[in-house]
């Protein structure tokens, strides 16, 4: 009995370690064909400055986000923005919380300048109503 414990706990630490030494391998990396030293310091200078949301023209909610790269050369991340509002749209992919509210997320890739800052706009089949009812707004930015 003592032997299938002590066998599983090695399965499972095993199992563990490998995906730790796995979670690098997993990055963007350099471009060049170099170690991607360069490059990895070039996308953790992106940062999200601000972030807001308005009414698009056809009344649905665009969030506008601002990314700064504070780099010395341009850089690139992939943007994701979660939304939840009061209720589904028929034209979203939505989940449904059990909390009478809905949610989507959407993802950019965005590369900004050395030195600059960008704003984009994601837009969302909600309305800026149903946000205003009951939403809220993450943002996330993954160099």
């Amino acid at each position: 009995m003592r032997r299938r414990d002590t066998l599983r706990r090695c399965a499972v630490l095993g199992a563990t370690g490998g995906l730790a030494l796995l979670a690098g391998c997993s990055g963007g990396g350099g471009g060049d064909g170099g170690s991607g030293g360069g490059d990895e310091s070039a996308e953790s200078s992106l940062s999200v400055e601000t972030f807001n949301y308005e009414e698009g023209d056809d009344g649905a909610l665009v969030v506008t986000v601002s990314v700064t790269n504070a780099g010395d050369s341009s850089a690139s991340g992939k943007l994701y923005v979660t939304v939840s509002a009061a209720e589904p749209t028929a034209k979203t992919e939505t989940t449904d919380d059990g909390d009478d509210t809905t949610a989507a997320r959407e993802s950019l890739d965005v590369t900004v300048p050395a030195g600059e800052t960008k704003t984009v706009e994601v837009p969302f089949e909600f309305t800026v109503e149903q946000f205003e009812q009951d939403g809220s707004l993450e943002v996330d930015l993954r160099a």
